[in-house]
């Protein structure tokens, strides 16, 4: 499965920095708490983007980001059934039922990646990576390279900034 992970080009000057962990280590997100090392990427390119863009609330501008892809062998991703999946997962606060599943998941150690559904884009996927995972294999991740996202979404950021700050 491809998948696609956008980075600051500050933290992810190679494909282990860039997988490093340490955002999902200092940070909580939507299927984990901090303290535990994962990176999120997406199922499309287009997904990563957006996502990338929802977490742009503390900055004035798109800074320098870089572009992973990975290749993994379906057999390392692993996906909760919808039993598993809390109610109220996708709303604007972060949900513990749904962190216990990220940390569950990381915590017993069960595969290299966990694929999650995307609260931006509904019907799409993210998948939570583990790259300390015994069975991460270094040649799924390609060499970050450099990507300009279109000037008119730097413009949709910094419009709605705005707008935000004027209520």
């Amino acid at each position: 499965m491809k998948a696609f992970r956008i980075a600051l080009a500050r933290y992810g000057r190679t494909a282990r920095e860039a997988f490093s962990g340490m955002s999902g280590y200092c940070t909580d997100g939507r299927w984990h708490a901090a303290g535990r090392h994962l990176d999120y990427a997406a199922e499309h390119l287009s997904l990563a983007i957006l996502e990338r863009l929802v977490h742009y609330k503390r900055v004035d501008d798109l800074q320098a980001h870089v572009l992973c892809t990975l290749d993994l062998p379906e057999a390392v991703i692993h996906a909760p059934t919808s039993a598993e999946i809390p109610p109220g997962w996708d709303g604007l606060d972060l949900l513990p039922a749904a962190q216990a599943v990220g940390n569950a998941w990381h915590d017993h150690a069960r595969s290299p990646a966990l694929r999650v559904p995307s609260a931006v884009t509904p019907g799409e996927f993210n998948l939570l990576i583990n790259a300390r995972h015994a069975a991460w294999d270094w040649d799924w991740a390609s060499a970050p390279v450099p990507i300009r996202l279109d000037a008119r979404l730097e413009e949709l950021v910094t419009s709605a900034k705005h707008r935000s700050f004027r209520r």
